[in-house]
């Protein structure tokens, strides 16, 4: 009896062993086909999980929040983009089945993580950050500036704006799908700001340079003309550039051009009070003012480049004997010729100094003295006076004590010894070729009290025969 109990227990033993290692072996079997406790794919728990089925689910619950400044925010879904992710072909769970238990009992942990790969729609991607909230409606930055207020300059404080750097944003969106980071938070990093800030050195140091440019006065010397630049006509000639105030060639040129314009006499007809007669029109000649608007350009920036106040001298391309108080070039010192009643006047300082009878160029052929006003080109003693005779054949040699030469087409007063009068209507039939004949004593005195540069009005007061003169 004892011996069959013995038996008995050992039977039921062997069962409940058996029964054990059945129970084991079905579970181990299971545990081929999912996965243990505790096994986490790429971060996902999968405990239990069909490994097929874990392997082949990818994640599709990837929203991706941005949220900016001034509550511009937007919102990326999977479908908006097509998205979708897949693992590697060679992506498995390799587990021993065998350890389930272990793994049941301990709570121990695998982590299996591969690299999904990755696919959406970019041109669906471009479209919904373009048109979201981030890149619409938005306040461009501005870089802070100077500004006159009150004649004073100030710095104006920069704009930050909300202007998304469009091409930061979309690489850091794509790295945010490729990891399933779900949330992006723009910093100052992301938004395209001002270039220039009110605190910067470089501002502040612009400021006192600005100071300085509007303390200064450049003023130009042009009598019966009132040129000045300083303060904001100044500024108005220059540029804002990150380096501070620059002048602007095309600005200054146009400003230097105008004042040419203004100021220039050469190639003008004038108002003139003719001897005998009164008011008169001159037209233009070689004589007067023209300003050389390269060579002030220059003085402009000479001036200014050196923050320096000063009169600028203006410098002519052709240069007149005075400027008047009303800013014309004709004062009290000229030499009037009056062609039809062949008769000349010398004026110095408003006095009368010589005036005389002469003969002029014979009117018809060519050979007419031209109109307009010349001046006094040079004082030359003892000369021979060379050129075509009247058949244009010959040519002619003529020595002369005094020559002075009125213009570029070879006109000018001498001396005509060989003539036995002079004036009436001598110049109708036995006129020069186109000088100014004049009685020796009239030539010797006009020659010792003109200065070069002196106006020579010419005109006709009753007839017309002559032509303008070259200028």
């Amino acid at each position: 009896m004892t011996e069959n109990k013995k038996n008995d227990g050992k039977k039921i033993g062997l069962s409940i062993l058996l029964f054990i290692l059945a129970i084991y072996l079905i579970v181990t079997v299971i545990f081929s086909f999912i996965a243990l406790p505790g096994t986490y794919l790429n971060g996902r728990d999968i405990s239990y999980a069909s490994k097929k089925e874990a392997l082949a689910t990818s994640p599709k619950n990837f929203n991706l929040e941005i949220t900016g400044r001034d509550d511009r925010n937007l919102t990326i879904k999977p479908e908006d983009i097509d998205y979708q992710v897949e693992l590697p072909s060679q992506a498995k769970i390799d587990q021993n089945p065998f350890v389930w238990p272990v793994s049941l009992i301990t709570g121990r942990k695998e982590y299996y993580d591969f690299e999904y790969r990755v696919f959406y729609d970019e041109d669906k991607l471009d479209k919904i950050i373009d048109d979201s909230k981030l890149m619409n409606g938005i306040t461009e930055p501005e870089d802070a500036k100077i500004a006159i207020e009150n004649n004073e300059f100030v710095v104006k404080k920069e704009v930050e704006g909300n202007k998304v750097d469009k091409a930061k944003l979309k690489k850091e969106i794509i790295d945010s799908i490729n990891t399933k980071n779900n949330k992006i938070a723009l910093d100052d990093s992301f938004y395209i700001g001002p270039k220039v800030r009110s605190d910067s050195k470089e501002l502040q140091d612009i400021v006192a340079d600005s100071k300085k440019i509007n303390d200064m006065s450049i003023k130009f010397n042009f009598n019966g003309f009132d040129y000045k630049l300083e303060g904001a006509s100044l500024i108005d000639l220059m540029d804002f550039t990150d380096k501070g105030y620059e002048l602007n060639y095309d600005k200054v040129l146009a400003y230097v051009s105008d004042m040419a314009e203004a100021t220039n006499t050469y190639g003008k007809s004038r108002n003139f009070n003719a001897t005998g007669i009164g008011p008169i029109v001159v037209g233009p000649g070689v004589y007067g003012f023209k300003l050389d608007v390269d060579a002030t350009i220059d003085k402009i920036y000479e001036l200014v480049n050196q923050r320096q106040s000063g009169d600028i001298e203006p410098v002519y391309s052709n240069q007149a004997y005075t400027r008047t108080d009303t800013g014309e070039d004709i004062g009290d010192t000229y030499v009037e010729v009056d062609l039809s009643r062949q008769r000349m006047w010398f004026y110095k300082n408003g006095e009368l100094i010589v005036e005389s009878d002469i003969v002029t160029g014979i009117p018809h052929d060519g050979w007419a003295s031209n109109v307009g006003v010349g001046a006094i080109q040079a004082k030359v003693r003892d000369t021979n006076l060379k050129g075509q005779n009247f058949d244009r054949v010959t040519e002619y040699n003529t020595k002369v004590k005094y020559w002075m030469p009125t213009g570029w087409d070879g006109e000018g007063f001498h001396d005509a010894p060989w003539r036995g009068a002079f004036g009436g209507q001598i110049y109708l039939s036995n006129g020069s070729h186109g000088c100014y004949n004049l009685p020796p004593s009239v030539a010797q005195t006009l020659f010792d009290n003109v200065d070069p540069l002196t106006p020579v009005v010419v005109y006709e007061s009753s007839t017309n025969y002559s032509p303008a003169m070259t200028y």
